[in-house]
């Protein structure tokens, strides 16, 4: 139902509300009669709403209802291997059929929609051109026609980097050499040569390269000028020091009146100071693994990390990972994120593994012989402790994610910080990867 109400919600179609019979399937009452099927009740709305959607050529119109039946055909249940090939489809295509938005579109996105706002962290990659054409469906279709899910897609979007321009100073002024000499008025024999005149001098702006401000830093102080720094220096203590007293006093009596003041400033500076210390990362020992009953590309383990019983957690490493492989492996994992509900299933933490940048190899990352389940690791200069709960609205882990990478030796580190345990540092088999 969720799906035909996005799809009545974009095409702006005005007419009776779609109802379920007694069998579950959809069905809609017009005045040609009673229409059931997504597909069916799909077409019928996009030709009579206000949104016309024109097809170029029969071949597109062919296209289109191949991808309406095998929505139907295909995608109940939704199982990965189907998943799959969308996504590979989608690796060239901005649409699934030609350059605009068909009825094509919005059919499979509505169907998919909810498995796609349900992969976890592991998968994005997997489906990642799935994933940002249903995000382009669903921007193009608009808020109202999204609040009819109930859960929302989110994922970890890469976020462009503006490059640093700089001014280039201008090139001197080429001297004319091949000016003649100019002669005197009164006729006289000897010319007179006029001397060429220098090239000008550019700018002192033009040469200034544009560049941002380096950020402030604690007990930094060395560098240019020692009269301008101190200079700046004095003004920016005295502005800091106004400014600390208004805002202390401020807050001092705010926080008199309400008791909430100080949790608040604390989730605040947890926002801005978001680092690898924060999170609760262990080593474990998986005891058992199985495939995942509703997700071909899940496994569902069970990992000793040290607790009262060993803990769930859903990894997508079915395609990278033999299940041999997985029975009995040391791993690491993020206890502390908020549970989560995966294909109906729940997990509740996240293993840590290194993938290239072309997400074709994927493997778990290895802790040192002899570490004790339930170790803490620990990064230098990062100290904890750690957050009771990663509170996903806050996008910690998108925060640590582009800084969590192996060396060329394949070992992992956050911002040069290596993965510590009392016997040593956590190794990978992927050299300069990632690491989520």
């Amino acid at each position: 139902m969720e799906a035909l109400r996005f799809i009545l919600s974009y095409s702006g179609y005005v007419g009776t509300e779609p109802s379920t019979s007694a069998s579950g399937e959809l069905q809609l009452q017009t005045k040609q009669g009673l229409i059931t099927g997504l597909t069916p009740i799909s077409r019928h709305v996009v030709s009579h709403g206000t949104k016309k959607m024109q097809v170029s050529t029969p071949e597109a119109q062919a296209q289109i209802d191949e991808w309406l039946t095998w929505s139907v055909t295909e995608l109940s249940p939704l199982i990965d291997d189907k998943l799959f090939k969308l996504n590979d489809h989608l690796t060239t295509r901005t649409f699934l059929v030609g350059r605009t938005l068909t009825i094509a579109d919005l059919v499979v996105c509505a169907v998919v929609q909810p498995a796609a706002a349900s992969f976890p962290v592991a998968q994005t990659l997997h489906f990642a051109n799935l994933l940002r054409w249903c995000d382009l469906i669903l921007n193009l279709a608009g808020t109202d026609a999204c609040s009819h899910f109930s859960k929302k897609l989110q994922f970890l979007k890469p976020c462009f980097q503006e490059p640093v321009l700089q001014q280039l100073a201008p090139p001197p002024k080429a001297v004319d050499t091949s000016a003649k000499p100019q002669e005197s008025k009164k006729g006289a024999s000897q010319a007179v040569a006029t001397p060429p005149q220098a090239p000008a001098a550019p700018e002192p702006s033009a040469s200034i390269s544009v560049q941002p401000a380096p950020a402030a830093k604690k007990d930094s102080g060395t560098g240019g000028s020692k009269s301008s720094q101190e200079g700046a220096s004095a003004k920016s203590s005295a502005a800091a020091a106004e400014g600390g007293s208004k805002s202390g006093s401020k807050s001092g009596a705010e926080g008199g009146k309400k008791g909430g003041g100080n949790a608040t400033a604390d989730t605040k500076k947890e926002e801005e100071e978001a680092h690898i210390g924060l999170l609760d990362i262990r080593v474990g020992t998986i005891v058992k693994v199985d495939k995942h009953p509703n997700a071909d590309a899940l496994y569902l383990e069970e990992i000793d990390l040290g607790e009262e019983k060993p803990r769930q957690v859903i990894s997508g490493l079915v395609k990278f990972v033999p299940q041999d492989k997985m029975q009995g492996r040391r791993v690491l994992v993020v206890c502390n994120l908020k549970a989560a509900k995966m294909r109906d299933v729940m997990s509740y933490g996240m293993v840590l593994c290194a993938s290239n940048d072309a997400h074709d190899q994927v493997d778990p990352v290895i802790p040192p012989q002899g570490v004790p389940n339930g170790e803490r690791i620990v990064f230098e200069g990062f100290p904890g402790p750690p957050l009771e709960e990663v509170n996903p609205k806050k996008k910690i882990l998108e925060k640590l994610f582009p800084d969590m990478k192996t060396d060329a030796g394949g070992v992992p580190n956050y911002k040069g910080a290596y993965f510590m345990t009392s016997k040593g540092p956590v190794t990978s088999t992927i050299p300069n990867a990632h690491v989520a």
